[in-house]
């Protein structure tokens, strides 16, 4: 009988019993806290005992569990030692960066469906473990990397077409500048770094925020670098990005000196989305130039 660890915040009481009585139904041998930890037993090895002994693992996801540091370790030892993990989505909250490769299983609108979908899928999984699901080694991290960053961006509103900017200007931006490199886990973001005087200087970071995912520029940073330095430089520069954007996003003067936003799904025109590169190549050109000896 197949073993299954069911990872929950005690905040989810009333949806957990729910999903573990449908496991059992289903014919699965299920492990969780409340049935499977002794008083005065010691909880920490009795939870990472309980995972080592699953074959799968099953994360309640809640706008609790998001909150438990619990879970989430639950959940990264589970990937430590190559189990298969599974979501059941309880709550409309965004799927956390170290899930976000994993399909879900919706429990929201109608748990009995959502129970018939999980028990499908471990007995899918687990009845063939040479096509099993495999995760790579970013899939450990929990912050933003390159395998979850995009995945996360499509979940947020208008993201598949966030998205596709998103991606495009990453790939661009690995071809021209000195580094591109991920990071957060509560804002995740893609920043586009040069060289500086022996340091490196983020010019672009691409941003995950949960309203409306944006490119935003460093203009502040700019002005200690020449030909930046100039504040006529940078609101020339200004002025190029507000002749590509249309007029209810075009920036106000003062991002001269500060960090003009833009949204990502104003970027998902191919012409604006080529223009802003082309300002953003010259950004980058003319570092480069003052940078050379």
């Amino acid at each position: 009988m197949p073993k299954v660890f069911v990872s929950h915040s005690n905040q989810n009481n009333d949806e957990a019993p729910l999903i573990v009585e449908g496991l059992k139904r289903a014919g699965f041998d299920v492990w969780v806290d409340y049935e499977n930890i002794r008083g005065g037993a010691d909880w920490l090895c009795e939870i990472q005992a309980g995972i080592e002994r699953c074959d799968a693992v099953v994360t309640v996801l809640s706008k609790a569990s998001l909150g438990s540091v619990w879970v989430e370790r639950e959940c990264l030892y589970a990937f430590q030692l190559k189990k298969p993990v599974f979501s059941a989505l309880v709550d409309d909250v965004l799927l956390p960066l170290h899930l976000v490769n994993i399909q879900y299983c919706d429990f929201r609108e109608d748990f009995a469906a959502g129970s018939m979908q999980l028990a499908a899928s471990l007995t899918s999984a687990l009845s063939s473990p040479e096509s099993g699901i495999v995760y790579p080694d970013e899939a450990n991290a929990i912050e933003a990397n390159r395998a979850n960053f995009f995945p996360y961006v499509e979940q947020l509103p208008r993201g598949e077409i966030a998205a596709l900017a998103a991606r495009d200007l990453f790939h661009w931006s690995a071809r021209i500048a000195d580094e591109v490199a991920f990071g957060g886990r509560v804002n995740p973001g893609c920043h586009v770094r040069m060289n500086l005087n022996g340091r490196p200087v983020t010019v672009l970071s691409i941003w995950a925020y949960p309203k409306t995912p944006a490119a935003q520029l460093y203009f502040d940073r700019l002005a200690a670098f020449g030909p930046y330095h100039r504040v006529k430089a940078r609101r020339a520069l200004l002025r190029q990005l507000n002749q590509i954007l249309p007029s209810e996003f075009r920036l106000p003067a003062a991002k001269s000196d500060g960090r003009p936003t833009i949204p990502l799904t104003v970027l998902s025109s191919a012409e604006i989305l080529e223009s802003f590169k082309g300002v953003l190549a010259e950004i980058l050109a003319g570092l480069r130039a003052k940078q050379s000896p």
